[in-house]
């Protein structure tokens, strides 16, 4: 029969003496302590008299290519950062940040720059790069962009005008983003 310790165990942690246990998975003997080799939940097998440290549950971080859905938490003149709540529409708990580059349109001096997205919205992007570490974040494509905003004048949310702008129903403001092609369509779908 098993029996489990319930206790986690980070890498080096002492977990028993030698003499107590077996060297069972995920642990090691040094100067006759058994320690964790790794992050995990410490198991007793007591039929066998062995110890071991099982994985938990490893959190799957934004790959290339994959589609993520979050919040849009910073703006800045060519760049945003988005607060990820969803991987290939799974849900995620794990806090990871994103930066939206916005693309650099030509122009002179005075020429008006697009808005892409503003502080607050809900936004599906597509991961273009996590070189360095930094997930880096892309909406060129119909189903990338923002799939839920508000007004910025009365707060009720927008709805459908085009691709690049949405009308307010309560108050006519009309305001300019990147949408993506279900914009505007409940429930959402990340």
């Amino acid at each position: 029969m098993s029996s489990t310790r319930d206790s986690k165990a980070l890498p080096g942690d002492k977990l028993a003496v030698v003499e107590e246990f077996l060297l069972g998975k995920n642990v090691y003997e040094q100067s006759g302590s058994v320690r964790a080799l790794l992050v995990g939940k410490v198991k007793v097998d007591q039929s066998k008299g062995e110890i071991s440290v099982y994985p938990v549950k490893i959190a799957r971080t934004p790959a290339l290519g994959d589609l993520v859905t979050g919040q849009v938490e910073a703006v800045q003149t060519s760049s945003a950062g988005i607060r990820i709540y969803y991987i290939n529409g799974k849900p995620t708990d794990q806090g990871f940040s994103g930066m939206l580059l916005m693309r650099g349109e030509p122009g002179g001096r005075g020429a008006r720059r697009r808005t892409y997205v503003k502080l607050g919205d809900i936004v599906r992007a597509s991961v273009s790069s996590t070189l360095n570490g930094i997930i880096q974040l892309s909406i060129d494509n119909e189903r990338t962009g923002v799939v839920f905003a508000k007004c910025s004048n009365c707060g009720r949310p927008l709805t459908r005008g085009g691709s690049y702008r949405a009308k307010c129903d309560e108050c006519g403001n009309v305001e300019e983003r990147k949408f993506a092609n279900d914009f505007g369509q409940f429930p959402i779908q990340p």
